[in-house]
Protein backbone atom coordinates (compact mmCIF):
# COMPACT_ATOMS: atom_id res chain seq x y z
CA UNK A 1 0.00 0.00 0.00
CA UNK A 2 1.92 3.60 -0.92
CA UNK A 3 2.73 5.34 1.74
CA UNK A 4 0.47 8.31 1.42
CA UNK A 5 -2.64 6.13 1.31
CA UNK A 6 -1.69 4.07 4.40
CA UNK A 7 -1.16 6.82 6.60
CA UNK A 8 -4.33 9.05 4.87
CA UNK A 9 -6.11 5.95 6.06
CA UNK A 10 -3.92 5.73 9.73
CA UNK A 11 -5.53 9.41 10.34
CA UNK A 12 -8.96 8.43 9.98
CA UNK A 13 -8.74 4.41 11.59
CA UNK A 14 -7.07 5.57 14.82
CA UNK A 15 -3.76 7.40 13.72
CA UNK A 16 -5.48 10.51 14.48
CA UNK A 17 -7.71 12.62 16.41
CA UNK A 18 -11.36 11.18 16.19
CA UNK A 19 -14.19 14.04 14.90
CA UNK A 20 -16.10 14.45 18.10
CA UNK A 21 -14.08 13.45 21.09
CA UNK A 22 -14.61 14.14 24.31
CA UNK A 23 -13.18 16.66 26.24
CA UNK A 24 -9.44 16.06 25.46
CA UNK A 25 -8.21 13.79 23.08
CA UNK A 26 -4.16 12.59 23.43
CA UNK A 27 -1.73 11.43 20.59
CA UNK A 28 1.01 9.86 21.39
CA UNK A 29 4.80 10.67 20.95
CA UNK A 30 6.31 10.09 17.28
CA UNK A 31 8.58 7.60 19.18
CA UNK A 32 8.23 3.74 20.32
CA UNK A 33 9.94 4.64 23.21
CA UNK A 34 10.04 7.35 26.42
CA UNK A 35 10.91 10.30 25.27
CA UNK A 36 14.24 11.47 27.05
CA UNK A 37 14.86 14.91 28.45
CA UNK A 38 12.62 17.50 29.58
CA UNK A 39 10.06 19.01 26.77
CA UNK A 40 9.84 22.45 25.32
CA UNK A 41 5.80 22.84 25.74
CA UNK A 42 4.02 25.44 23.64
CA UNK A 43 0.25 25.89 23.44
CA UNK A 44 -0.96 26.03 19.54
CA UNK A 45 -4.30 28.77 19.01
CA UNK A 46 -5.44 29.10 15.67
CA UNK A 47 -8.14 30.72 14.17
CA UNK A 48 -9.17 32.34 17.05
CA UNK A 49 -11.62 34.82 14.55
CA UNK A 50 -11.63 37.25 17.61
CA UNK A 51 -14.43 39.85 16.85
CA UNK A 52 -14.87 43.81 17.58
CA UNK A 53 -17.70 44.93 19.66
CA UNK A 54 -18.24 42.05 21.11
CA UNK A 55 -16.77 42.07 24.86
CA UNK A 56 -17.90 38.62 25.83
CA UNK A 57 -16.11 37.01 23.36
CA UNK A 58 -12.60 38.98 23.91
CA UNK A 59 -13.33 38.20 27.67
CA UNK A 60 -13.42 34.74 26.94
CA UNK A 61 -10.25 34.75 24.93
CA UNK A 62 -8.70 36.54 27.54
CA UNK A 63 -9.79 33.85 30.00
CA UNK A 64 -8.74 30.53 27.77
CA UNK A 65 -5.12 32.62 27.73
CA UNK A 66 -4.65 33.21 31.30
CA UNK A 67 -5.94 29.41 32.34
CA UNK A 68 -3.64 27.94 29.44
CA UNK A 69 -1.06 30.09 31.49
CA UNK A 70 -1.97 29.10 34.58
CA UNK A 71 -1.83 25.48 33.96
CA UNK A 72 0.75 23.37 36.37
CA UNK A 73 2.68 22.35 32.73
CA UNK A 74 2.29 26.13 31.51
CA UNK A 75 3.69 26.82 27.66
CA UNK A 76 7.16 28.49 27.36
CA UNK A 77 5.90 29.55 23.85
CA UNK A 78 2.62 30.78 22.59
CA UNK A 79 1.96 30.08 18.36
CA UNK A 80 -0.97 31.13 16.69
CA UNK A 81 -2.03 29.75 13.34
CA UNK A 82 -3.45 32.95 11.90
CA UNK A 83 -6.90 34.33 11.32
CA UNK A 84 -6.51 36.01 14.89
CA UNK A 85 -9.12 38.74 14.38
CA UNK A 86 -12.60 37.87 12.75
CA UNK A 87 -12.07 39.32 9.37
CA UNK A 88 -10.30 43.06 7.87
CA UNK A 89 -10.09 41.09 4.67
CA UNK A 90 -13.42 42.78 3.04
CA UNK A 91 -15.43 45.94 2.86
CA UNK A 92 -14.54 46.25 6.74
CA UNK A 93 -14.85 50.19 7.88
CA UNK A 94 -11.27 51.37 8.84
CA UNK A 95 -12.37 51.99 12.38
CA UNK A 96 -13.54 48.58 12.76
CA UNK A 97 -10.14 47.11 11.49
CA UNK A 98 -8.67 49.35 14.20
CA UNK A 99 -10.69 47.68 17.16
CA UNK A 100 -10.38 44.32 15.97
CA UNK A 101 -6.43 44.57 15.60
CA UNK A 102 -6.77 46.53 19.45
CA UNK A 103 -8.97 43.94 20.26
CA UNK A 104 -6.42 41.21 19.93
CA UNK A 105 -3.59 43.33 21.15
CA UNK A 106 -5.39 43.83 24.69
CA UNK A 107 -7.13 40.18 24.99
CA UNK A 108 -4.26 38.25 23.89
CA UNK A 109 -0.85 40.02 23.25
CA UNK A 110 -0.45 42.16 26.17
CA UNK A 111 -1.63 39.36 28.63
CA UNK A 112 0.93 36.50 27.38
CA UNK A 113 4.31 36.01 29.70
CA UNK A 114 6.18 34.25 27.34
CA UNK A 115 7.03 34.77 23.30
CA UNK A 116 4.90 34.22 20.33
CA UNK A 117 4.96 32.91 16.84
CA UNK A 118 2.38 33.56 14.94
CA UNK A 119 1.57 33.22 10.89
CA UNK A 120 -0.93 35.16 8.34
CA UNK A 121 -4.53 34.07 7.71
CA UNK A 122 -6.25 35.01 5.05
CA UNK A 123 -8.64 36.93 7.02
CA UNK A 124 -5.67 39.22 8.49
CA UNK A 125 -4.70 40.48 5.41
CA UNK A 126 -6.19 44.13 4.59
CA UNK A 127 -6.23 44.40 1.17
CA UNK A 128 -7.64 47.64 0.83
CA UNK A 129 -4.28 48.91 2.18
CA UNK A 130 -2.04 47.03 -0.96
CA UNK A 131 0.03 49.75 -2.89
CA UNK A 132 -0.64 48.98 -6.77
CA UNK A 133 2.91 51.10 -6.74
CA UNK A 134 4.78 48.55 -4.38
CA UNK A 135 3.68 45.44 -4.37
CA UNK A 136 6.88 43.94 -3.28
CA UNK A 137 5.97 46.09 -0.18
CA UNK A 138 3.14 44.12 0.89
CA UNK A 139 1.43 46.84 2.81
CA UNK A 140 -1.87 44.48 3.08
CA UNK A 141 -0.14 42.58 5.39
CA UNK A 142 1.49 45.22 7.74
CA UNK A 143 -1.21 45.50 10.53
CA UNK A 144 -1.40 41.78 10.89
CA UNK A 145 2.44 41.62 11.30
CA UNK A 146 2.45 45.11 13.54
CA UNK A 147 -0.59 43.63 15.74
CA UNK A 148 0.42 39.68 16.04
CA UNK A 149 4.47 41.33 16.89
CA UNK A 150 5.55 39.23 13.48
CA UNK A 151 9.55 40.50 12.26
CA UNK A 152 7.97 39.86 8.90
CA UNK A 153 5.02 38.40 7.01
CA UNK A 154 7.64 34.83 6.95
CA UNK A 155 10.56 34.33 9.78
CA UNK A 156 12.09 31.83 11.60
CA UNK A 157 12.61 31.37 15.55
CA UNK A 158 14.70 29.37 17.56
CA UNK A 159 13.01 27.79 20.87
CA UNK A 160 13.92 24.90 23.28
CA UNK A 161 16.44 24.12 20.70
CA UNK A 162 13.99 23.44 17.88
CA UNK A 163 13.72 26.24 14.68
CA UNK A 164 9.83 27.81 14.00
CA UNK A 165 8.99 28.71 10.39
CA UNK A 166 6.37 30.83 10.46
CA UNK A 167 5.25 30.97 6.57
CA UNK A 168 2.43 33.48 4.15
CA UNK A 169 0.59 31.12 2.15
CA UNK A 170 -1.84 33.81 0.89
CA UNK A 171 -0.75 35.90 -1.91
CA UNK A 172 -2.58 38.38 -4.16
CA UNK A 173 -2.23 35.74 -7.12
CA UNK A 174 -3.86 33.05 -4.42
CA UNK A 175 -2.79 30.38 -1.97
CA UNK A 176 0.81 29.65 -2.45
CA UNK A 177 4.79 30.00 -1.11
CA UNK A 178 5.60 33.17 -3.46
CA UNK A 179 9.14 32.45 -5.07
CA UNK A 180 11.30 34.90 -2.96
CA UNK A 181 9.71 32.89 0.57
CA UNK A 182 10.56 29.47 -0.92
CA UNK A 183 14.19 30.58 -2.00
CA UNK A 184 14.18 32.22 1.26
CA UNK A 185 12.89 29.07 2.93
CA UNK A 186 14.79 26.53 1.11
CA UNK A 187 18.19 28.36 2.22
CA UNK A 188 17.10 28.16 5.78
CA UNK A 189 16.51 24.68 5.69
CA UNK A 190 20.55 24.00 4.39
CA UNK A 191 21.41 25.98 7.99
CA UNK A 192 20.67 23.84 10.95
CA UNK A 193 19.98 20.21 11.78
CA UNK A 194 18.04 21.65 14.68
CA UNK A 195 14.10 19.76 14.37
CA UNK A 196 11.39 22.47 13.15
CA UNK A 197 8.12 22.93 13.65
CA UNK A 198 6.54 24.87 10.14
CA UNK A 199 3.29 27.18 10.92
CA UNK A 200 1.10 27.74 7.92
CA UNK A 201 -2.60 28.88 7.76
CA UNK A 202 -3.68 26.98 4.68
CA UNK A 203 -2.31 23.35 5.75
CA UNK A 204 -0.33 21.40 3.50
CA UNK A 205 -1.35 17.74 3.41
CA UNK A 206 -4.49 17.62 4.89
CA UNK A 207 -7.79 15.42 5.42
CA UNK A 208 -9.79 18.10 6.61
CA UNK A 209 -10.75 19.14 2.87
CA UNK A 210 -12.89 15.89 2.32
CA UNK A 211 -14.79 16.52 5.60
CA UNK A 212 -16.73 19.46 4.06
CA UNK A 213 -19.52 18.13 2.28
CA UNK A 214 -19.29 20.60 -0.75
CA UNK A 215 -16.18 18.39 -2.43
CA UNK A 216 -18.15 15.73 -2.85
CA UNK A 217 -19.58 16.14 -6.23
CA UNK A 218 -21.33 13.13 -6.42
CA UNK A 219 -20.78 9.60 -8.64
CA UNK A 220 -18.79 10.13 -11.50
CA UNK A 221 -17.48 13.90 -10.69
CA UNK A 222 -15.03 13.04 -7.69
CA UNK A 223 -14.26 15.61 -5.13
CA UNK A 224 -13.21 18.74 -6.34
CA UNK A 225 -11.04 21.06 -3.65
CA UNK A 226 -11.16 24.66 -3.56
CA UNK A 227 -7.93 26.48 -4.73
CA UNK A 228 -7.31 28.84 -1.37
CA UNK A 229 -7.95 25.63 1.00
CA UNK A 230 -3.78 24.12 0.17
CA UNK A 231 -0.93 26.14 -1.09
CA UNK A 232 -0.16 25.12 -4.71
CA UNK A 233 2.76 22.82 -5.50
CA UNK A 234 2.89 20.58 -2.32
CA UNK A 235 4.47 18.19 -4.40
CA UNK A 236 7.45 20.47 -4.28
CA UNK A 237 6.97 20.79 -0.49
CA UNK A 238 7.20 17.37 0.35
CA UNK A 239 10.32 17.05 -1.79
CA UNK A 240 12.04 20.19 0.22
CA UNK A 241 10.97 17.94 3.34
CA UNK A 242 12.26 14.74 2.30
CA UNK A 243 15.91 16.32 1.64
CA UNK A 244 15.21 17.95 4.75
CA UNK A 245 13.94 16.04 7.22
CA UNK A 246 14.71 18.04 10.33
CA UNK A 247 10.84 19.46 9.53
CA UNK A 248 9.43 16.57 12.10
CA UNK A 249 6.12 19.15 11.93
CA UNK A 250 3.46 21.22 10.32
CA UNK A 251 1.10 23.01 12.26
CA UNK A 252 -1.63 24.92 9.91
CA UNK A 253 -5.44 26.07 10.44
CA UNK A 254 -8.10 27.50 8.28
CA UNK A 255 -10.49 24.17 8.27
CA UNK A 256 -11.65 24.39 12.03
CA UNK A 257 -11.71 20.48 11.82
CA UNK A 258 -8.99 18.49 12.83
CA UNK A 259 -6.30 16.00 11.16
CA UNK A 260 -3.44 14.02 11.61
CA UNK A 261 -2.01 13.09 8.41
CA UNK A 262 1.74 12.01 7.87
CA UNK A 263 4.07 11.60 4.84
CA UNK A 264 7.52 10.55 4.74
CA UNK A 265 9.25 11.92 7.82
CA UNK A 266 6.93 14.78 8.49
CA UNK A 267 3.27 14.80 10.45
CA UNK A 268 0.94 17.76 9.44
CA UNK A 269 -1.72 18.36 11.94
CA UNK A 270 -4.48 20.91 11.35
CA UNK A 271 -5.37 22.48 14.61
CA UNK A 272 -9.39 23.17 14.18
CA UNK A 273 -10.34 26.26 15.87
CA UNK A 274 -10.85 28.35 19.07
CA UNK A 275 -13.75 29.85 17.14
CA UNK A 276 -15.33 26.87 16.52
CA UNK A 277 -17.74 27.31 14.09
CA UNK A 278 -16.89 31.22 14.34
CA UNK A 279 -18.58 31.84 17.64
CA UNK A 280 -21.81 30.18 16.85
CA UNK A 281 -23.08 26.96 18.61
CA UNK A 282 -19.11 26.14 19.10
CA UNK A 283 -18.70 23.07 17.03
CA UNK A 284 -18.21 22.78 13.18
CA UNK A 285 -18.46 19.47 11.39
CA UNK A 286 -18.40 17.96 14.84
CA UNK A 287 -15.26 19.26 16.17
CA UNK A 288 -15.77 21.57 19.16
CA UNK A 289 -13.77 24.62 19.49
CA UNK A 290 -10.28 23.24 20.97
CA UNK A 291 -6.39 24.19 21.12
CA UNK A 292 -3.04 22.45 21.24
CA UNK A 293 -0.61 21.19 23.80
CA UNK A 294 2.72 20.17 22.00
CA UNK A 295 5.48 18.89 23.56
CA UNK A 296 9.13 19.10 21.60
CA UNK A 297 11.78 17.02 23.11
CA UNK A 298 15.55 17.50 22.20
CA UNK A 299 16.13 14.50 20.29
CA UNK A 300 13.59 15.53 17.66
CA UNK A 301 10.29 13.55 18.90
CA UNK A 302 6.97 15.33 20.13
CA UNK A 303 3.83 14.85 21.66
CA UNK A 304 0.14 16.42 21.25
CA UNK A 305 -3.10 16.63 22.94
CA UNK A 306 -5.93 18.49 21.80
CA UNK A 307 -8.03 20.50 24.46
CA UNK A 308 -11.64 21.36 23.91
CA UNK A 309 -12.72 24.24 25.75
CA UNK A 310 -15.67 26.08 26.18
Amino acid sequence: MPLFRRNFLQSLLGGGLALGAGAAAAAESTKTESPQGNPFRFAFLTDVHLPAGKPQIAARVARLVDGIQARPTSPSLFAFGGDCVMAVDGGQADDNVTAQFQGWRESVMERLAVPSVTCIGNHDIRWADKSSDQPASYAEKGKAIAAYDMPARYYSVDHGGWTFFSLDTYQRNGCEIDETQWDWFAAELKKSDKPAVVLTHAPLFSVTHFFEPSTDKGLGKGYVVPAGWSPQHLTKVRQLFREHPRVKLCLSGHMHTVDRVEVDNTTYICGGAVSGDWWNSGTYLDCPASWMEVKLYPDGSWAHEHHVWT
